[in-house]
């Protein structure tokens, strides 16, 4: 899911003490296995980069607790984990300028805390991985797309909240590749709705109409991927797919018309103008599904690729969406 999303409020919690002999030893227990970026062939002619972060983290955590220094922190993560995630993109030929931007990929003060979440997410990599490779591949045989690459992250605790009411997966996609950011308690079926979700994401961003200047574009760009991760992964009841009545539906359709709300607000929510948290998903959702209504028997590829006006048309708010 996509691009710029603003942080949702936070509640910080204690962080464990230990000395840092014991922090070190935290961070070097699960460093036996190696963790490298894996090259997987997918069908005949596409191919998918998996990119685990663990390693980098570790190495990140470990520099940390011994400068045990905000400023260090910082520097460290950016030397490690950021220089790291620029190696990729210069072998991969990507723009990692985005991607390293977003605010969940940052140092944290939680330290040992992220210790212990990278620990664990290395323990079920296999698994992990599995679910991408399956997922991926049924994306891609509906849609294909030759190559991309896929980075696996802890989740920083710093966002934690997030991290929740997504059930432990969050999803953010480029040009050519997206970023997972897994809590240990990620829950197997959303991680697997979000592979094909963000994977239309990847597709739509290789096409020359694509932009992201405003939020009808969010509304659009979330509800096509929903649309299209709903036929590839079955049954999976995602946390942003709620129930909006009519009268918040067009509320919330004329405070976009009139600039009175912000793509933060439409994502996150505000309770003072009445904007339910996850608008554009919901819209999204619901335009898609006049669209289906009224044209049943137009192939995933033809509304993946159909215009904004195309998909809006007859729909009870297009001209205050529009």
């Amino acid at each position: 899911m996509k691009k710029v999303i603003v942080p949702l409020l936070c509640v910080p919690f204690l962080l464990l003490s230990a000395c840092s002999d014991e922090k070190e030893k935290a961070v070097t227990h699960s460093e036996s296995k190696e963790f490298k970026s894996e090259t997987v062939k997918i069908g005949k002619d596409s191919e998918l980069n998996i990119v685990p972060l663990y390693t980098p983290y570790q190495t990140y955590l470990k520099a940390s607790l011994k400068a045990d220094t905000s400023e260090m922190d910082v520097k460290n993560y950016a030397k490690y984990v950021l220089g790291y995630i620029d190696e990729i993109g210069k072998k991969e030929n990507f723009d990692t300028t985005s991607l390293k931007g977003y605010f969940m990929l940052q140092s944290t003060a939680y330290e040992q805390d992220l210790v212990d979440r990278t620990n664990e997410l290395m323990k079920h990599h296999d698994e992990i991985k599995d679910i991408i490779i399956k997922n991926y591949t049924a994306a891609n045989k509906v849609l294909p797309k030759k190559k991309s690459t896929i980075f696996i992250a802890p989740a920083n605790s710093e966002y934690f909240s997030m991290s929740e009411s997504m059930k432990g997966v969050f999803g953010a996609a480029y040009k050519d590749t997206f970023i997972l950011y897994l809590d240990t308690n990620f829950d197997k079926n959303i991680l697997a709705y979000s592979i094909a979700h963000e994977y239309h994401h990847l597709i739509l961003h290789d096409t020359p109409e694509y932009k992201m200047n405003a939020i009808l574009d969010s509304i659009i760009t979330e509800g096509k991927a929903d649309a299209f991760a709903d036929r590839v992964v079955k049954d999976v009841s995602t946390p942003w797919n709620v129930p909006m009545d009519d009268k918040t539906k067009k509320h919330v359709a004329s405070l976009i018309e009139s600039g009175e709300a912000t793509y933060e607000e439409v994502v996150g929510g505000n309770h003072q103008k009445d904007i339910p948290q996850w608008s554009n998903y919901i819209l999204g959702r619901d335009v898609m599904d006049h669209y289906f209504k009224t044209n049943p028997d137009r192939s995933i590829s033809d509304w993946t690729f159909a215009n904004q006006h195309d998909i809006l048309k007859g729909y009870k708010y297009q001209d205050l969406l529009e």
